[in-house]
């Protein structure tokens, strides 16, 4: 085909229905970023780009990035020019005035010249000094996938709703030409791909596949019955090999030091609590080289997502902590041993500016962290951050914005159709580049210095739930800290997603693992002051720690079925009560495999603070704190804590009707015992009737007291609690019967049972299971939750 256009100025011509033919592949030649979507089949499969259609990708990119031809925010030549100069000044700055291409750049700098022409070799000139800078890329191993039906962080990993088309893909020479190989072409049935990973040797690439023919019909539920698994290749292409199966999601594998990997599974069991269609619980696991031995090494009762192996051999994380805590923040990094002992926060659990940080990878050489600023209610795109965990635990201080023209979604923008969760000092953030390309994002950043990293770019509008993102929306990208961007590669029909460099890498030493076989199934905690805590404890006011268990639901669906008025709540049941030392020191043994929730008691067994978190040991893992939730930089004692004198401390277990939980054999029989010759009848005391009798879901006494009790739940973006906030010591009904209400004193007994109730969140019910719900309401038994 030859076109000529005749103009007195540069030009811009769009060409509607051009059809590439390759062969027996045909397709629409497509080389701009607009939003493409192909109804519920595949895209269709873009043939080997020739160079000059190459280029053209490239210069087109450089237009869209500079604003020039855009109907937002656009520039002509001249403004590109003044705007490109910054940037090419910091690569200059850093090949060294020495450098040909900094001669080279100086003078084009320094030229006047406003035209095309001179636009173009400024931009040929900058892309040449990005990737000298970079040094000789290896290949790149990479998938293209139609991101999910449904757009959330939940979501967007479940076979379920993934929608067909793509593979695994090597890009040979990149920065030199957009050449493919495939690894997964005419292998695989129609499907989706999703997270490749090279090993430490280069020798071997991990990644997930899920059969997928079409897009869900009915795109909230999905198409149930489809799961991802995790499958092996050589880079050559030789030895593919199917590791996972059953019904099962599993994804985001990563090599271990020792050559095993970690992945993130919904084989632990249980739902997510706030929201409906359920989600299914997803966490870290592990598995041997070969898919033997599948193991779930976390016990958090909700999700956690992309594992990276730290240059130290831990593996890094984000997990999303919310138990009895706002749902849509606290999605943030962790930390453990590969065998799942040390389980640790490590960034931003009390941080609501970003909403969450996922795909966290370390930097080679360094103890920093590059990671997604990315929303709660959309898939994982946002910001790309660097983030020094020397600096700090929270807060702004320890997060550099490296695409800072970027803001983070949800907290800072409004993500599509209308998410925007915004918290006390976060101002709404805007960039010329977000008002030319609202909405744009970045994701699956992957580091090569401080300064350099690959990533995936989308000049689309990020989509959140419960829709869906273009099929086309993300491309490749050599990126730097100054903010300089080139096109590696881009399908104009399919994104381009999860960039890893194929070449060898430093290999951490093996985790030592310190368990010890001795223990069995249990493990032991030694706190060596809980008065060290944030926020501080009054001096001298802890006299033992209650060890609640934190239960995963066992059934899909916010609140269904309730288990008390707290909305979203988790199930609890109460272990029992440790003793706590003079100097605020315990020593105790623990159930190994059960997340776990402690509250630091008074003398009356009263909560004076409430932990909303969940810890968990492995078995025969010893954990050692310094105190409640104190900062990672506290010091420990110089002096032995008076608890590691002596023999770990068997836990003393809760009065009857806390383990299981039920409100009507902890609470209701002080109640019938103290309360109800006077609030009961036709005509109770006060109005209130504190008799067993049913009504609704629960009973009449629980319904006219639990009000009574100030407890957090999902609806609460408090991120700290302060001492007496919760609870029984917060509770009026509890001052009113301390007080001796109509003359009525209370046993230690009495005491214990109602306050054991108000501080695991006054809950009705210790299980979801219906049926189990039903001899609960009736004061009978039941012998465990389903779920552990």
């Amino acid at each position: 085909m030859q076109l000529q256009i005749h103009a007195d100025s540069p030009a811009t011509v769009r060409v509607s229905g051009l059809r590439a033919v390759s062969g027996a592949i045909t397709c629409d030649a497509r080389l701009d970023v607009s939003a493409t979507e192909y109804g519920s089949g595949p895209p269709p499969q873009t043939p080997p780009l020739r160079p000059g259609m190459e280029r053209a990708m490239v210069e087109l990119d450089w237009h869209a990035q500079d604003g020039i031809g855009t109907s937002r925010e656009p520039r002509d030549y001249p403004e590109a020019i003044r705007a490109l100069r910054a940037k090419g000044d910091a690569l200059a700055r850093k090949l060294g005035e020495r450098s040909a291409l900094t001669r080279r750049w100086s003078a084009l700098a320094a030229s006047g010249d406003g035209s095309r022409r001179a636009y173009l070799a400024m931009r040929r000139l900058k892309r040449e000094m990005l990737l000298t800078l970079a040094g000789r890329l290896p290949p790149i191993v990479f998938a293209k996938q139609v991101p999910s039906c449904f757009s959330h962080q939940l979501t967007q990993y479940y076979g379920r709703y993934a929608r067909p088309g793509g593979g695994i893909y090597i890009l040979e020479r990149p920065g030199i030409d957009m050449g493919l190989r495939s690894l997964t072409d005419g292998r695989f049935a129609l499907g989706s791909f999703a997270f490749p990973e090279v090993s430490w040797n280069a020798d071997r690439i991990l990644f997930a596949f899920v059969q997928a023919e079409t897009t869900p019909d009915d795109t909230i539920q999905g198409a149930r019955g489809r799961y991802y698994h995790l499958y092996a290749i050589s880079p050559g292409g030789a030895g593919l090999r199917r590791l996972t199966d059953g019904p099962f999601d599993d994804f985001t594998p990563r090599f271990l030091p020792d050559d095993r990997m970690v992945f993130i599974s919904t084989r632990r069991g249980g739902w997510h609590r706030c929201g409906t269609p359920g989600c299914e619980n997803y966490v870290l696991t592990t598995a041997n080289a070969d898919g033997s031995g599948i193991q779930p090494i976390s016990f958090h009762e909700t999700q956690e997502w992309d594992p990276a192996v730290l240059n130290d051999g831990r593996i890094i994380y984000t997990r999303w902590d919310y138990v009895d805590r706002h749902p849509v923040f606290y999605e943030h990094l962790w930390t453990t041993a590969p065998d799942g002992a040390r389980a640790a926060a490590l960034f931003g659990n009390n941080t609501f500016n970003p909403v969450g940080i996922w795909e966290a990878r370390p930097i080679p050489g360094s103890r920093r962290i590059l990671a997604t600023a990315a929303a709660h209610h959309a898939m994982t795109a946002g910001s790309i951050i660097r983030l020094d965990p020397a600096a700090g635990v929270d807060g702004p201080i320890p997060l550099t914005r490296l695409t800072p023209e970027t803001p983070f979604p949800e907290s800072e923008t409004r993500v599509t159709p209308s998410w925007y969760a915004p918290t006390a000092g976060v101002e709404a953030r805007d960039s010329e580049e977000n008002r030319r390309w609202p909405g744009h994002t970045y994701r699956s950043p992957y580091p090569l210095s401080e300064n350099l990293f690959l990533a995936a770019y989308s000049y689309e509008q990020l989509v959140g739930e419960p829709q869906g993102n273009p099929a086309n929306m993300f491309g490749l990208y050599l990126c730097d800290s100054d903010g300089n961007r080139e096109l590696l590669y881009r399908d104009p029909s399919i994104a381009s997603l999860w960039p890893v460099p194929l070449t060898p890498r430093s290999r951490p030493r093996p985790y030592a693992s310190t368990l010890d076989p001795s223990l069995g199934d249990n493990g032991v905690y030694v706190v060596q002051n809980v008065y060290a805590s944030q926020p501080a404890l009054p001096p001298g006011s802890v006299k033992a720690l209650r060890i609640v268990q934190v239960l995963p639901k066992s059934t899909p669906g916010k609140d269904l079925p309730p288990i008390g008025v707290p909305s979203g709540a988790p199930g609890k049941q109460v272990l029992g009560t440790v003793p706590v030392e003079k100097d605020g020191s315990a020593h105790f043994i623990v159930p190994a495999r059960k997340e776990l929730a402690f509250q630091a008691l008074d003398d009356r067994g009263m909560a004076v603070q409430i932990m909303r978190s969940g810890a968990y040991l492995q078995p025969g893992e010893r954990m050692t704190c310094i105190g409640c939730h104190e900062s990672r930089t506290t010091a420990p004692p110089s002096a032995r804590p008076l608890a590691q004198l002596r023999p770990p401390s068997r836990i003393t277990p809760g009065p009857d009707g806390s383990k299981p939980l039920s409100y009507t054999r902890l609470v209701q029989k002080v109640l019938d015992d103290r309360c109800v010759s006077c609030h009961s009848g036709k005509a109770p005391s006060g109005g209130v009737d504190l008799t067993g009798a049913p009504e609704g879901h629960y009973t009449r006494s629980y319904l006219a007291l639990v009000r009574q009790v100030p407890f957090s739940d999902m609806e609460n973006g408090e991120a700290l609690s302060k001492p007496g906030r919760y609870g029984s010591t917060a509770s009026p009904l509890m001052k009113k019967l301390l007080a001796g209400h109509q003359g009525v004193k209370l046993t230690p007994s009495e005491i214990e049972r109602l306050a054991t109730w108000m501080d695991v969140s006054a809950l009705f019910y210790g299980t979801f299971d219906s049926a189990d719900q039903e001899r609960q309401k009736a004061g009978l038994p039941i012998l465990k939750p389903v779920l552990e």
